[in-house]
């Protein structure tokens, strides 16, 4: 009889773990599960800050940063005065840090957002525990060893199941609790049993993994048959399943790719997980595993990358109509890693704004390099962004995409930031991306102009009578305009390879208008020039924009920066 699932637990020993079967058992029953639904709850917010109108759905709310719950489906019902509310909602707990202090603080939030404080909230269960179904082991051989294990410290033991293929290799974990309601003689075999485990002390237990959802089931029953060596066995799961398969896959070693022509389906990717493991089957193989899927999509790592690759991406208007701004960022990052990316059947669309946004990419990277060295920061290279850490007022932190990709989801991750931080974005969609940093909760401050110019022939004026310049070469390069000895305008430019750019062009209010903008970016453009540079690209606020276009710079494109308004503005 073929053996599906071990029953096993674990412990820390000399810094190694060891594992222990306690039992073999044919096969597992209601073990794809999702918790039962908590019943509804009748709750008081007293002194709510938020708008009744506002309070429907899903809601947060944390406790003094301790507890954290989610109200599911809230509904208000009555408005008191005082702004005390009364409501239901599916109360559960996500997490319990214990003792929150006195008076405790009330903060709901919607989408992981604030939203509001309340005075205080009452009728929540005095004790709360997730109830989940129990579980069924069916054959199983050894059940007198079943039993829960105390934990010692940190060293365990871990106690849990785990899935096993035909030829006995481990697939996959799953957390249950081993606590035994009942036990029968098995139809599976003589001297086998069926097991019922009570679930209600699931999570009192330590155990060795989560218990998988409903949507892992096909994932786990495909690499149960054995490592796949099909393309698109995954392709009939759900998006939650295929993250289950990714879960799965990532227990292989991890495989790079070699350089040389590799193929894409893309039929299947429609959604995240899915287009990440199209990518994966396409570089490495089916039943491999190249990396998580925000590894390779995101900014956090790229290990795999090599020289030669060409890959050849089959209909991607699939990916490309389900999630376009998160596929364009994918294609943009694997050539701005030195992939070439072939569209087949591609839409024009795709391919102009692909060439594009790595076009704006690569002047963004060329433009930070010497805003850097101006601004004395360092930024750096995170995939698809640079981070800076420029530590301004208002400022501590700075986002600055290369290309107009993936703005949401940096947008929402510069909003969760904890200090004030921008975000920038050069663009040819200037209304498009400010509404969406917007509708992410940022605050979209002043636009800028992102411009370029050859240098050779930049316009060169002199001074006017009774101004002087003065110029102070070096790794960045500053001209001062004076008048009586006293500054009356000045700016920075640095210069990196054959490139310039120019940095903090001011002129004294009681000094403008006699052309001293002109004086300093021509010194400053001689200079870079006796440098090697050919080349200046600059962003431009709205009041140097006058000056840099009689200049004769040209727009490479608009410039979106937005803030989590969590400083100074």
């Amino acid at each position: 009889m073929r053996v599906r699932y071990e029953v096993v637990r674990w412990w820390l020993e000399d810094g190694e773990f060891v594992d222990e079967v306690l039992a073999r058992v044919v096969d597992v029953d209601g073990l794809f599960a999702d918790p039962v639904p908590p019943e509804r709850e009748r709750l008081v917010l007293r002194g709510c800050t938020v708008a009744p109108d506002e309070l429907t759905g899903d809601f947060h709310l944390g406790v003094s940063g301790s507890q954290w719950w989610l109200l599911g489906d809230l509904v208000v019902h009555a408005e008191l005065p005082g702004g005390d509310l009364v409501a239901s909602a599916c109360v559960s707990q996500l997490i319990d840090g214990g003792d929150f202090g006195t008076p405790p603080a009330y903060t709901l939030y919607k989408d992981l957002r604030e939203t509001g404080t309340c005075r205080a909230v009452e009728g929540f269960p005095r004790s709360f525990e997730s109830v989940w179904p129990p579980v069924t082991l069916i054959g199983c051989d050894n059940p007198g060893r079943i039993r829960p294990s105390a934990p010692v410290d940190e060293q365990g033991p871990w106690v849990g199941l785990r899935a096993l293929d035909r030829g006995g290799r481990i697939v996959a974990h799953a957390g249950v609790a081993l606590d035994v309601a009942s036990m029968s003689p098995s139809a599976a075999g003589e001297g086998l049993f069926d097991v019922v485990l009570d679930q209600s002390r699931y999570g009192e237990d330590w155990t060795v993994a989560e218990r998988p959802t409903p949507a892992a089931r096909g994932a786990w029953r495909v690499w149960m048959e054995g490592v796949p060596a099909e393309r698109n066995l995954w392709a009939p799961l759900s998006a939650e399943g295929r993250m289950w398969w990714n879960e799965i896959a990532a227990k292989a070693p991890r495989t790079r790719p070699t350089a040389g022509v590799h193929h894409v389906d893309g039929r299947h990717a429609t959604d995240e997980f899915g287009l990440h493991l199209a990518l994966s089957e396409a570089l490495v193989g089916p039943g491999r595993f190249l990396g998580s899927v925000y590894a390779i999509t995101g900014m956090y790592e790229e290990w795999w990358f090599v020289p030669g690759i060409t890959l050849v991406w089959h209909e991607p208007g699939v990916a490309f109509e389900a999630m376009p701004d998160y596929f364009l960022g994918l294609l943009k990052n694997l050539r701005r890693n030195g992939v070439d990316v072939v569209l087949e059947s591609s839409t024009e669309d795709l391919a102009d704004r692909l060439d594009r946004c790595v076009e704006l990419g690569a002047f963004v990277d060329r433009w930070i390099a010497g805003w850097a060295r101006a601004q004395e920061v360092e930024p750096h290279d995170l995939l698809d962004n640079w981070h800076v850490w420029a530590d301004l007022p208002g400022r501590e932190e700075e986002r600055i995409l290369a290309g107009d990709a993936n703005v949401m989801q940096h947008a929402e991750d510069v909003e969760l930031q904890s200090v004030p931080t921008w975000l920038t974005v050069a663009t040819d969609s200037p209304d498009e991306v400010t509404r969406v940093v917007e509708q992410a909760g940022l605050v979209a401050r002043t636009p800028e102009t992102f411009m370029r110019r050859g240098l050779f022939d930049h316009p060169a004026p002199k001074p006017p009578d009774g101004y002087s310049v003065r110029v102070m070469p070096g790794d960045v390069i500053e001209v001062v305009v004076t008048f009586d000895g006293e500054e009356a305008a000045s700016g920075l430019i640095a210069v990196v390879g054959e490139d310039a750019v120019p940095h903090r062009i001011e002129t004294k209010p009681a000094h403008r208008r006699r052309g001293l903008g002109s004086v300093v970016m021509g010194a400053l453009v001689q200079e870079a020039v006796k440098a090697g540079a050919s080349d200046g690209l600059l962003f431009a606020t709205e009041e140097g924009l006058h000056l840099y276009r009689k200049l004769g710079w040209d727009t490479i494109s608009d410039v979106v920066i937005a803030a989590n308004d969590k400083g100074e503005a």
